[in-house]
């Protein structure tokens, strides 16, 4: 499950539908976001407006009755017409008519509870939520500063007008603020309205919000899937047909489904560029054949002349040189059918004749062959060949895989030196041919480079070879998707040494490999 998910997330399409899908909620949230405002703040916003245009209008509804106290009170004698207005029976009269009107209106606006109203003076309390709560002292205040002067409340409130449960514990916003003549405060007065409706609209939205959110990363994630499922599986197909040509298979073609879309256009061109290879790769291997053909029977045919007038000649120094002529011809044609193996090897031919092969026996052979030879060289020979492996393999190929590894080592290896044949399996199931000596070994900045066509060490070519030994050990190791590691041989010696190693990949009962070992442990 783990690793499903790793793959998933490795899916570069997947990443950019998951950035999509995150955008998306980014989106979803932001739209709600702005009804929410559009919706809820704005219309709260409407509702202190009036809040505050209420106390404004019950302020000027103070100074016009209160006015209109004193000025009846003039005209009626009961004080003095030149009375001034900081005098104290100026201000008691202004209060009085003021507070008397205002009270009136409370009142008469409070039955109907479309607005809630508070009205504390120093001798009454008037409103119509009266002992729903100590209002003034609330903690519900919300902040001391408010436009001009004023401060906001929540609270809570009830109809007893109405036998409805709905209008019960309904919420509430107002505006607390004073009634004031001159500088002096004369009455401290709320005024609220019941935004229960909207605080219920508000509720939904900020309630909608976590499960839409929810459902945009689901549709999401689900569309993420199951789009770079879809084409994953046709990139799938353009990996399988990847290795299939890489494996020789050059008769393999892309999937199309005739849509014209990116992906089917780059079908058709794969297709055409893999048709232009095989057509290129049958040119080649035509001129191989012929070249083969043409120059091999030459070859065969010069050497058996040689020989031939070798052979007439007796023993005499022309005879010598004839044989050295033949026996130059018969180094060109190994060489030459070296090179050709090795093209044919690198091309993927006989990649099909691989099969379920256990090593044991055919390297007891090879050990039971090369034990004489070691020795005739001076050289001591062991072998190690475990039991119980099994990969798969071309018997053929791979015999003559580890035997030019050991003509290497013998060739390289000097007298009392040892070789060391092993066959083994790891811990993590993978099977490891190795060959071992004491030689003067590869230093490691060239192993990479011996496995190359024609490369020698042996600059000065004192040594019998051509160089193709390992290069055709690595076009074997290439063709079983096995690695071929090259490493210090017996560490305990002073010389270097070389430790020769085929890795193969571990192999599943009934199931053919087509990948590399990923790592290098031994």
């Amino acid at each position: 499950m783990i690793e499903a998910i790793k793959k998933l997330l490795r899916n570069t399409l997947f990443r950019l539908s998951l950035l999509g899908a995150m955008l998306t909620m980014v989106s979803v949230a932001a739209a709600l976001g702005l009804v929410y405002y559009s919706m809820i703040e704005t219309e709260l916003g409407r509702v202190e407006q009036a809040n505050i245009d209420e106390i404004a209008e019950l302020q000027k509804l103070y100074d016009d009755a209160g006015l209109a106290r004193v000025t009846a009170a003039k005209e009626a004698g009961i004080v003095p017409p030149d009375l001034p207005t900081e005098a104290a029976q100026y201000k008691q009269l202004y209060d009085a008519g003021g507070i008397t009107a205002v009270e009136r209106a409370v009142t008469v606006r409070g039955a109907s509870y479309e607005a809630l109203y508070f009205l504390q003076t120093r001798r009454v309390v008037r409103g119509n939520i009266l002992g729903q709560g100590d209002l003034l002292n609330s903690e519900n205040i919300v902040g001391d500063d408010g436009p001009k002067g004023f401060s906001k409340i929540r609270f809570l409130y009830s109809d007893p007008n109405s036998d409805s449960e709905d209008f019960i514990d309904r919420r509430a916003r107002g505006i607390v603020g004073n009634l004031k003549l001159g500088e002096d405060r004369v009455a401290a007065i709320i005024v609220g309205r019941d935004v229960e409706a909207i605080s219920r609209t508000g509720d939904r939205i900020r309630a909608t919000l976590p499960p839409a959110l929810a459902l945009a990363a689901f549709l999401g994630l689900l569309s993420s899937w199951f789009v770079s499922r879809s084409f994953a599986a046709r990139v799938e197909a353009f990996n399988r047909l990847a290795t299939d040509v890489r494996a020789g298979n050059l008769d393999r073609r892309a999937p199309r489904n005739y849509s014209e879309d990116e992906m089917d256009l780059l079908a058709e061109h794969l297709n055409s560029m893999l048709d232009h290879i095989d057509r290129l790769m049958q040119a080649m291997r035509y001129a191989g054949d012929s070249i083969a053909h043409d120059l091999r029977s030459p070859l065969t045919r010069l050497r058996t002349r040689l020989e031939s007038a070798a052979v007439e000649l007796g023993d005499t120094k022309e005879a010598d040189v004839l044989f050295s002529a033949a026996e130059d011809a018969s180094e060109l044609l190994t060489t030459f059918d070296g090179v050709l193996r090795i093209a044919r090897l690198e091309a993927g031919e006989r990649r099909e004749l691989l099969q379920p092969t256990d090593p044991k026996p055919l390297l007891d052979d090879l050990a039971e062959l090369y034990e004489p030879a070691c020795e005739d060289a001076g050289l001591a020979f062991s072998a190690d060949i475990a039991k119980g492996t099994d990969i798969l393999a071309d018997r053929g190929l791979l015999s003559q895989a580890v035997s030019n590894l050991v003509e290497n080592a013998i060739k390289y290896t000097p007298k009392g030196g040892r070789i060391h044949l092993e066959l083994r399996k790891t811990r993590n199931g993978r099977v490891v041919i190795s060959v071992t000596d004491d030689g003067p070994g590869i230093p490691p900045e060239d192993r990479d480079r011996v496995k190359e066509r024609f490369v020698r060490l042996d600059k000065s070519r004192t040594l019998p070879g051509s160089g193709l030994g390992l290069a055709l050990v690595d076009a074997v190791a290439d063709l079983h998707r096995a690695e071929f590691v090259m490493e210090d041989g017996f560490k305990e010696r002073e010389t270097r040494g070389l430790k020769a190693n085929l890795i193969f990949a571990r192999r599943r009962p009934g199931v053919k490999t087509d990948e590399k070992p990923k790592d290098k442990s031994k």
